[in-house]
């Protein structure tokens, strides 16, 4: 592990640090437009208000994580199971996002698997769309391989479980292989927790690696299994790309999803979705945004975070080195404001199939 992230761990878990920082933020309105509530039924209703305005679909993410006591993990673990049956309630997919350090896995392998099987246990009470999934996030290489082996274990126990996979991981064609003959879901990111010995290098080779990885997902194979692929991006080249593929290969437009930041490029998401596209969001509930925050900080030049950064991007780097990111700091809250290609690119996105745009969800 680099030393970028076991800085960013130990961050993660400073109480002291963690309180600072929500003190400061509680000033500003920007935690509101990326955090889609404070607890389970807030969350629930920024859901169904994105379902029923523009046909976009959630999964929430308990704002929890890199926890070791019991209670807390507890904690964690009923946050995600009620969440999945408010969701259900709703009419909406039980679809919940859990990183394995918050229900367990920094506290024994045995608990964290107990508990995994639990929160999808819940999410099978969904309505039966095809779309009730519990997906495990991918964290960062300490934990790659019990990630994979859990995701196996709770599919072979029939239980509706997802993976998230990084294309900078260089293993991750080997990874996919498996899974595009199961009948699960699996997002794809390009990865904010790099480990240079064990990743491509390079914006360039990273993208290039996710496409390939694209083209797996997007294979005959993987459609006849019933494999559902979800694209995590913000960057419209890649996705115009996988546009292309899934066209020639005989993909229709609601056999996969794109995946996004809640309050993040929220022209794009209706673009997409006038274009036919599903699109989901990766909504975080919650009030302890802190170790989320550390722990989505790309630490690296090349992240694909660099397109759009997401609601608390670089905080680990930014605490250091404000000015050489350029990052700008409102309220004491750190915040990217600098897209790529800036005004040109907007432009861009204005004009793409005469779709109206919105500034944001919130």
């Amino acid at each position: 592990m680099s030393i970028f992230q076991r800085t960013a761990i130990a961050l993660a878990r400073s109480p002291g640090v963690g309180r600072a920082m929500r003190t400061m933020a509680a000033r500003s309105p920007l935690a509101r437009r990326f955090v889609g509530g404070a607890d389970v039924d807030a969350a629930v209703r920024t859901a169904a208000r994105l379902r029923e305005a523009h046909g976009i679909r959630a999964s929430l993410f308990y704002l929890g994580e890199y926890v070791a006591e019991r209670e807390a993990i507890e904690h964690n673990v009923n946050q995600a199971i009620g969440a999945c049956r408010a969701l259900a309630r709703a009419g909406l997919d039980a679809h919940v996002s859990v990183d394995p350090t918050a229900i367990g896995y920094m506290h024994s392998d045995a608990l964290g698997e107990d508990n995994a099987r639990r929160i999808g246990m819940a999410a099978r009470i969904g309505a039966g769309s095809g779309r009730d999934w519990m997906v495990l996030d991918m964290e960062d290489a300490g934990i790659l391989d019990r990630t994979c082996a859990l995701h196996r274990d709770l599919l072979d126990a029939g239980i509706p479980a997802g993976l998230t996979l990084q294309a900078r991981r260089r293993r991750t064609p080997e990874d996919l292989a498996w899974a595009i003959r199961q009948r699960t879901s699996l997002r794809l990111v390009k990865g904010a927790f790099p480990e240079r010995a064990l990743d491509h290098a390079g914006r360039a080779r990273i993208d290039l690696a996710y496409l390939d990885a694209a083209s797996i997902m997007l294979s005959r194979e993987a459609r006849e299994s019933g494999f559902y692929p979800v694209f995590g991006t913000h960057d419209d080249r890649l996705a115009g790309a996988i546009m292309a593929i899934a066209r020639e290969r005989g993909w229709s437009a609601d056999a996969f999803e794109f995946e996004m930041l809640y309050g993040v490029r929220p022209d794009w998401q209706l673009a997409l979705r006038g274009l036919g596209y599903n699109v989901r969001v990766y909504l975080p509930f919650g009030a302890d945004w802190w170790p989320y925050a550390v722990r989505r900080s790309p630490g690296g030049r090349e992240s694909s975070q660099r397109v759009a950064a997401g609601p608390f991007p670089d905080v680990g780097r930014a605490l250091f080195r404000v000015a050489a990111a350029g990052w700008r700091i409102h309220g004491g809250f750190p915040i990217y404001l600098a897209l790529r290609r800036g005004p040109a690119r907007r432009r861009a996105h204005r004009g793409l199939a005469g779709l109206p745009l919105c500034a944001a969800f919130s």
